[in-house]
This record gives C-alpha cells, sequence and structure tokens, in this order.
C-alpha cells in the first residue's frame, strides 16, 4: 500500500479531498477560499461592510456609561489611595503625604481638600485628632489612657511590671500573668527548691465579716462540716494567732454542693487566754463558752476570684443582709512619678472615681468586701525567710518631737496607747529573734505574725542581690530560747493597725512619691547615704502568714532521703500589705532575688508538692465546671482547625472523652446494679466475690441518701476519717487479709458510693501522665506480668474501628464512579454505626480495661524525677482494685494518655488532704 502511494501521490490527495468534503468541513473551505484572495479585494470586501459616516453626538452618547467608568477609574485607584499615590513613580517626592507644596500645581488643590476631609472623619470617629507619640506618652494622658483599658478587666497594681516581662491573661475579671516570656520552668523550680519563688496573688477577693463570735460560729457552722477537717470554730484559729483554710458548701448541703476553698483569719484580740497549739478534743465546756461569746470579732476571707461572688452571694443570703448604698465620691488619686511613668499633675484628667467596696448590714453582723483594700504576695522556698528579714526592718514608732502646729501621723495616734506601744515592742524583738532561723519550716505552721515596717524604698541596694541564708553562731541558752519561739509564739504578737480601715487608708495617703525621695536624694553631699526622714518617713503595717509546705501524704515507697526533702517542700510566707505599696515592695523583694512566676508557676508548685489546684482540680465545684467548658471549647476549637490527617483519630484509640472528665456518667455507671460481671472478674473467685459484695453494700446503703439529690450527683470525699482508712488500705498489709481490708471498708464507706476520692499517682518505670489521662484497674494477668519482670512496661490498647470512616470511604468511592451506594448497603452501616456509638457510650467499659477515674493534672516532677500526676477516682473502682491487690503490694493501677495507645503502670495513694 505505502508503495502505490508513493508512486502515484495525486490520486492520494484527492481521495483526502474527498473525505474532507464528506466530513462536512464547510467553514474550513470558505476561511481557504478567502484567503487565496487578492489583498485588493478583502479590502473592498471590508469596506462594504462599514458605514458611510459617524454621528459623533450619537456615538459619545452610546457610550456615555463605559465613558463614565472609566474616567472613575483613572480618578480612583483601588485601594484607597491618596492623590500623590496615583503619579507616575517619577513625579513621586519624600514627604508628598505632610507638604502639600512638593505636589504639582494641578493636584494641590485637591490634596488639601483630601487632608481636610480626613481630619473630619477622624474627629467623628474619636472626637479628635490622633495626638502625636509625645503628647499621648505624657505622665497625665498615659495615666488616663491606663483608666480607660482598667474599665474591661481588673489591674493588678504589679501590672506594668508584669506586662513587659510577662505573658498576661484575662481571667475572672482580672488581668493576670500567666508566664514570663523567657524560659522559666527549671529555673522557677529551683527558686522554689533552694531559693525564693514570688507570686502576686492579690486577686484573691477579701470578704470582711464583722458581728458576736457566737452569732458568727452558729451560723458558719452550716457552710462547713468538721468532718472534713478543721473550720472557723477551731480553737486553733479562734485566737488570730494562725490562720487556717477551709471548704465552704452551700447551705446545710454538705457532701454535696460544693463552693469554694477559702484561707480565713481572725482578728487578734487584745487581752485573750492561751491560744492551744497542738489540735485536741474540744471539750463541752469550750464549745458552749465560744458559741455563747457576745463579743464582737472580726474575721477576714481570702476567696479565689471565679467563686467570690458566689461565696458572697451565700454569706449575705445566710445572714438574711441588705446591701448598704453609699454615695460615690471624687477623691485624688496618689500615683508615683516614676514608678509606672505617671504624676498626679493636679488635672482634672488625674481625677478618677474610686472604686468602692460594698457592704451589707442586718442587726448584728456587718459584711463589707476588701477587693481593693488589701495585696497579697506569696514567697516560696527556703530562702523566703532570709529575702523578708533583709527586706523588712520594724520601723520606730516613738517620736518626742512633734510640735503642736503639726497633725498627728496614722502611727503616732494608733501607737499613743501604751498598751499598743508594747505590742509593738513584742514584735520587733520577735522579728530580730527569727534572724536565728535558716528557714520558716522550723516555726509552727500557720502561725500570723504582725509588723508596723519601714519604706521598702529607702532600703533598696545599688544592684540586685541574692540574699543567702546567714545564721549567727548561738549558744545554747540562746538556742532553748529559740526553740520555745519556734513552738509558741508570745501573746498578741498578730495585733495589727492594718485591720482599721483608717490606718489603710492613711498609710497610702501619707506615701511619699518617688519624686520626692529622689529630690531628697539629690540634697545629699555623697551619692547613695540612706535617706534618714525620721518623722516623715512612712511607716507600714503588714501581716505575715506562715505557710508550712507539704506536710502530710508522704507515699511509702519513698526512700528515707525523698521524705526528709518532702518534708516542708513549698513552703515559706505570705505577705499582706495595703494597697498603694505594692510596687514599693515588689521591687524590693525581686531586688533581693526573689524570681517571679505567674499562674502557670502556681499550678507547678502545687504539683510538686502533691496537691490540687483550685479551680482546676475540684470537680464538684461550680468554679470548675465554668473552668473545665471553656477549656473544652477552646480545645475543640483547636482540634477542628486541623486536617483530618494531621490530628488524632480518638474513635480509634478507644477515648470518649477527649477534652475533658464525665465524672458523672462514670459514677453513675459503676453505680449501676445492671453492670454484668466480667469472665476475668467471674474465673478470680474469692476476692471478686467479696470486693462485689462490699459493692453491693456501698449501692443498697446509698439509696437512702441519694434520694433528695439527683442520681448523677457527685460530691469529692474529704472526710478525714475516712481517707485514712482508705489510704492505709492503699499500703502493704500483712497481718490482715483481703475480706477484713473489704469489710472493713464497707462498714466506713457507707453511702459514699457518688464519691469521688482525691489520689496521687507516681508511675513505676518510664512514662508521664497527662491531662486527661484515664486511670484503669490492672487485670491480674498485667500484674502477675509485672512482678514476674520488673521492666515490664505494661499492656497495649487494641486499635478500635471507625465505623463513620468506612462509610466516608464509600462514599468517595461511588462520587468517582458517578454511582450510588446501595440502601441496603448504607442502612447496614449506619446500623453498626449506632450500635459502636451505643458501646462507646459507656465511659467505665470504653477500653480494653476498666476505667476507674481521670487524670486532673500531670507532669515530670523534677522532685521525685519521675512522673506523676493527680487524678480523681471513683469508691467502688478503688474498692475493686483493692480487693484484686495483692496483700503483701503497693497498689498499682494502668493509666494511658489520650494520644497513646500504651498502659504504664502507676503506684496509687490517697490524699486525705485534698486542699
Amino acid at each position: 500500500m505505502e508503495s502505490e502511494t508513493k508512486s502515484n501521490p495525486g490520486q492520494y490527495i484527492s481521495e483526502k479531498a474527498k473525505e474532507s468534503e464528506k466530513r462536512g468541513h464547510k467553514r474550513k473551505r470558505a476561511q481557504d477560499s478567502f484567503i487565496k484572495m487578492k489583498p485588493n479585494e478583502q479590502e473592498d470586501d471590508w469596506l462594504s461592510l462599514a458605514p458611510r459616516c459617524i454621528n459623533v453626538a450619537d456615538f459619545a452618547e452610546a457610550r456615555a456609561t463605559e465613558i463614565n467608568t472609566m474616567m472613575k477609574a483613572m480618578n480612583n485607584i483601588s485601594g484607597g489611595r491618596r492623590i500623590f499615590q496615583k503619579l507616575p513613580r517619577h513625579m513621586r517626592r519624600r514627604a508628598m503625604s505632610h507638604n502639600v507644596k512638593r505636589l504639582p500645581r494641578r493636584l494641590r488643590a485637591r490634596a488639601e481638600a483630601e487632608v481636610q476631609k480626613h481630619k473630619r472623619a477622624n474627629k467623628q470617629d474619636s472626637g479628635a485628632a490622633k495626638r502625636s507619640r509625645r503628647h499621648r506618652r505624657r505622665p497625665k494622658n498615659l495615666f488616663a489612657e491606663y483608666e480607660r483599658r482598667k474599665r474591661k478587666h481588673i489591674w493588678l497594681e504589679t501590672h506594668i511590671w508584669h506586662a513587659k516581662r510577662f505573658h498576661m491573661s484575662e481571667k475572672w475579671g482580672y488581668k493576670i500573668p500567666h508566664h514570663p516570656n523567657e524560659k522559666s520552668v527549671r529555673a522557677s523550680y529551683r527558686a522554689l527548691a533552694k531559693h525564693c519563688l514570688i507570686q502576686d496573688i492579690s486577686y484573691y477577693g477579701v470578704i470582711e465579716v464583722t458581728g458576736p463570735q457566737g452569732y458568727l460560729l452558729k451560723s458558719l457552722a452550716h457552710l462547713t462540716n468538721t468532718d472534713s477537717g478543721l473550720t472557723f470554730a477551731s480553737l486553733s484559729y479562734l485566737g488570730g494567732k494562725r490562720h487556717g483554710t477551709t471548704m465552704l458548701y452551700q447551705y446545710d448541703k454538705y457532701p454535696y454542693s460544693a463552693i469554694s476553698v477559702v484561707n480565713f483569719l481572725w482578728k487578734c484580740l487584745s487581752c485573750e487566754c492561751d491560744d492551744r497549739v497542738a489540735i485536741k478534743e474540744e471539750t463541752n465546756t469550750d464549745a458552749a463558752d465560744k458559741f455563747s461569746s457576745t463579743e464582737s470579732r472580726q474575721l477576714w476571707m481570702w476567696v479565689h476570684p471565679s467563686s467570690y461572688e458566689t461565696v458572697l452571694n451565700e454569706i449575705v443570703k445566710m445572714f438574711h443582709a441588705k446591701p448598704v448604698m453609699e454615695k460615690m465620691k471624687k477623691k485624688r488619686t496618689q500615683i508615683d512619678k516614676g514608678s509606672d511613668g505617671v504624676e498626679d499633675t493636679g488635672d482634672e484628667s488625674s481625677l478618677d472615681f474610686t472604686k468602692t467596696d460594698r457592704q451589707f448590714k442586718n442587726s448584728c453582723v456587718h459584711i463589707r468586701t476588701l477587693k481593693f483594700d488589701l495585696l497579697r504576695f506569696r514567697l516560696q522556698g527556703p530562702l523566703s525567710h532570709s529575702v523578708l528579714l533583709d527586706v523588712l526592718q520594724s520601723a520606730e514608732v516613738k517620736c518626742s518631737d512633734i510640735e503642736e502646729c503639726e497633725k498627728m501621723k496614722w502611727w503616732e495616734s494608733y501607737y499613743e496607747d501604751t498598751q499598743n506601744a508594747a505590742v509593738h515592742d513584742r514584735q520587733k524583738e520577735v522579728w530580730k529573734n527569727l534572724k536565728n532561723i535558716r528557714t520558716s519550716s522550723e516555726l509552727s505552721p500557720g502561725c500570723v505574725l504582725s509588723l508596723t515596717v519601714k519604706d521598702p524604698r529607702l532600703l533598696l541596694p545599688q544592684k540586685k542581690t541574692k540574699v543567702m541564708t546567714a545564721v549567727e553562731n548561738t549558744t545554747e541558752p540562746l538556742a532553748n530560747e529559740r526553740i520555745d519561739l519556734c513552738r509558741r509564739f508570745p501573746d498578741g504578737i498578730s495585733q495589727s493597725p492594718i485591720w482599721e480601715k483608717k490606718a489603710r487608708k492613711k498609710a497610702s495617703v501619707e506615701k511619699f512619691s518617688i519624686d520626692e525621695l529622689n529630690k531628697k536624694r539629690a540634697e545629699h553631699l555623697i551619692p547613695g547615704t540612706v535617706l534618714q526622714l525620721g518623722r516623715e518617713e512612712s511607716r507600714i503595717p503588714i501581716l505575715l502568714l506562715h505557710n508550712p509546705g507539704k506536710l502530710e501524704d508522704v507515699k511509702e515507697q519513698m526512700s528515707c532521703q525523698e521524705m526528709q526533702n518532702s518534708l516542708g517542700f513549698g513552703g515559706g510566707w505570705d505577705i499582706v500589705i495595703p494597697s498603694g505599696w505594692g510596687m514599693a515592695f515588689w521591687i524590693a523583694l525581686i531586688y533581693r532575688g526573689a524570681r517571679a512566676g505567674g499562674e502557670r508557676e502556681a499550678q507547678s508548685a502545687s504539683a510538686q508538692q502533691g496537691l490540687p489546684y483550685f479551680p482546676y482540680d475540684f470537680p464538684d465545684t461550680l468554679a470548675y465546671n465554668e473552668t473545665s467548658n471553656l477549656r473544652k471549647n477552646e480545645l475543640e476549637s483547636k482540634y477542628s482547625r486541623y486536617p483530618p490527617d494531621k490530628r488524632t483519630n480518638y474513635a480509634k484509640f478507644g477515648v470518649v472523652a477527649p477534652f475533658c472528665s464525665p465524672w458523672e456518667q462514670l459514677v453513675v455507671e459503676w453505680n449501676d446494679t445492671s453492670v454484668s460481671i466480667s469472665a476475668k472478674e467471674q474465673t478470680s473467685s474469692i476476692d471478686v466475690d467479696a470486693s462485689e459484695m462490699v459493692l453491693n453494700e456501698l449501692k443498697v446503703d446509698d439509696m437512702a441518701v441519694t434520694d433528695s439529690v439527683p442520681r448523677d450527683a457527685v460530691y469529692v470525699l474529704r472526710s478525714r476519717s475516712r481517707l485514712r482508712h482508705l489510704a492505709k488500705s492503699c499500703h502493704r498489709y500483712k497481718n490482715m487479709g483481703k475480706d477484713c481490708i473489704t469489710s472493713s471498708l464497707s462498714s466506713v464507706l457507707k453511702g459514699d458510693s457518688h464519691a469521688l476520692v482525691c489520689v496521687s499517682l507516681r508511675m513505676v518505670h518510664r512514662g508521664v501522665p497527662a491531662l486527661f489521662g484515664m486511670v484503669c484497674l490492672a487485670d491480674s494477668d498485667d500484674l502477675q506480668q509485672l512482678y514476674r519482670d520488673k521492666n515490664y512496661g505494661g499492656p497495649l490498647e487494641t486499635l478500635h474501628k471507625d465505623p463513620s470512616l468506612i462509610l466516608k470511604k464509600l462514599d468517595k468511592k461511588c462520587k468517582k464512579r458517578k454511582t450510588k451506594l446501595d440502601t441496603e448497603v448504607k442502612a447496614a452501616l449506619v446500623a453498626e454505626i449506632n450500635a459502636s456509638n451505643s458501646l462507646v457510650s459507656s465511659v467505665k467499659n470504653s477500653c480494653n480495661r476498666q476505667i476507674i477515674g481521670y487524670v486532673c493534672k500531670g507532669s515530670h516532677t523534677f522532685s521525685t524525677g519521675t512522673g506523676c500526676a493527680l487524678a480523681y477516682c471513683t469508691i467502688p473502682g478503688l474498692i475493686k482494685m483493692l480487693g484484686d491487690k495483692p496483700a503483701s503490694c503497693h497498689a498499682v493501677v494502668l493509666v494511658r494518655n489520650i494520644k497513646s495507645l500504651q498502659y504504664r503502670f502507676a503506684y496509687l495513694s490517697v490524699l486525705t488532704k485534698c486542699w
């Protein structure tokens, strides 16, 4: 065939032409014929179609819209550009926006009109044109801007100092320092363990209650319970020598409806009996005396801001008090020039309506909020005592050179009383003797010391220093005095003028500004000379509240050296000062080497001590529910922003609640009598039967208790006696059998099957527990393998199926093939998904191991060198675990994080102190 075409090409071309005609390429042939025409013939053909003449008016009218849009586009360039920005590049000059004369003459008028237009727009929006930076940075204008920014969230007095160095968070109506901008996790722990860590906790609000002692104690007894620990009525705290901590509940609803943890302090009596140091059983005569006393007493309660309003409303409702309305008065604020970049100019802009405290009254009780009257700094660490000794120096309150025309200072009028002056001398001597003590852990736990000190700004060192312990060599008689002083402070040592509102107010008003102090320093011939102001020097009343640190819950598996190191860990002092003196004391403490921390450091310190932190670790409070809901929404929104292939599929990991802890559902499932015993439980004959009998007894006894509360109501067990019994059962016991342990638990824990127990977890080998981690029961095979092989890491969770993914894959395949999914297949898949969801909805049996609790916080603990966590477990789950536990071994559970399939072994210990 190829040879034929080569020999006769004309025949091949004619055949191709015939084929093209058959296909109907008429248009192509017409174009080819037009192209083959001569040029003159083409022009004649085009001109034959054109009109003979054009009417300009009609032509412009027909295209008027297009011309208008073209002119607008030429005049108005997109993006909101100015006149000078429309010029070509070669015609632009520097500073055209400021100097109109740099523009061409034809554009100057339009540029001037544009400038005036922008000025009018700015005035309408902000009321005034934007000022220059120099004007905005003037002290009075800066102060006005600060006051405007404070309206939404309350600022601490140290806010500006923290804002330059910390990441600030908006929580509970405050601007709170969250964590430093620098890497500080290990440095903060070193300060906590070896030196001093300081935090500003002035966001804790104070509620003051004044009234007859007996009436106050009887009323406050409805909000507390002696079974959970010492309360307001304890003789240890009633004298005012010690401050205490207790848990508040709604009126007569213990153990349900917990509100908040509060720290309280009674005002010290001027003449009182000797206070008891050790906690003893109170006799009927003691109870009758304190509950029948009609002496007027004053009580301060420090409350976390997340539950401040709830506690205040509950107290006001209990006393049936009514609000007292007060008029707002305009007062001049005293501001230091140089401390915050602001000065008191006396202008109208430096005046502010001061925030007044709310007051409530009934016939005999007066309630007052002191949110803005008192500040509180927390110092933790072994050298916090040495730092305070270097900062605080007792002031002289005796002044003889007072002229008649001069106005008396607040301290002169207060210490004019000989009894108050004698108390001050006693306090001064005690503070001097405390220099012989190395750390505050040697003192009696929770003791209170009052002082009137000098202005700390006058005692600032030239450079930042790090104060270390410097204990002088003492003789034996002095050592004996030191032991007596540590055991018990003298009477009246906590009596302070800070309890009086007038004294607090005058101490803030009579404060020297930094500008005035600098002027007085400039008058000295020798730079660096300490100012001696005499009577003009400020005197500040303060309170020192001792924090003992970690005293209880020492784990049995710790070594002796670890036990010694853990005692008193995290202890120190809290310093309470009047408002207005925050920056003065803060800078003085920082210059002595104290390291500043935020809320993250406070949570880390509580984790290192093994104590819960309010409100994140109190699941039965309203504040916890609010914070957990906010945290859940944030985590869910963050999770949804990731694509499916870049986020964890929790359904495959068998995690029901990855962003919260379903306490109510877990407690209900453990108390559900319809839950059948698994095959593994039936094989273990005696021990499991005993534990199941205990669980059934608890459920029967709990029926009468839970009639007045919802079925899913959850509370935390805080009974000290029951917690101690549970804690002993978690340790090794050789003389008692399992039946004795389980029977004794059933007798102690009657009616507490709906309770949660706070436990501490310590990993056996490796692993770090994380938030929302699952605490599970270990099978007998797991425990036996652990006892045989000490390096056994733990079992693995089997990978679960996610039926929703199968349906999605089938839908994608059907879309690609352009077919529809069979209705029967789709119905079967939907039924399988619903069945899997019903199984997953069971929290207790959502994994291969039964879940008994969840982790509230977990991290690597530097004090022990292992992963530790704080968790809450259900009482039925704990009893079942104790029934399966060998008698000679410590309680062991399994912990699994939400992003892992690996179970890890952990020692479990019950905390007897839950705050």
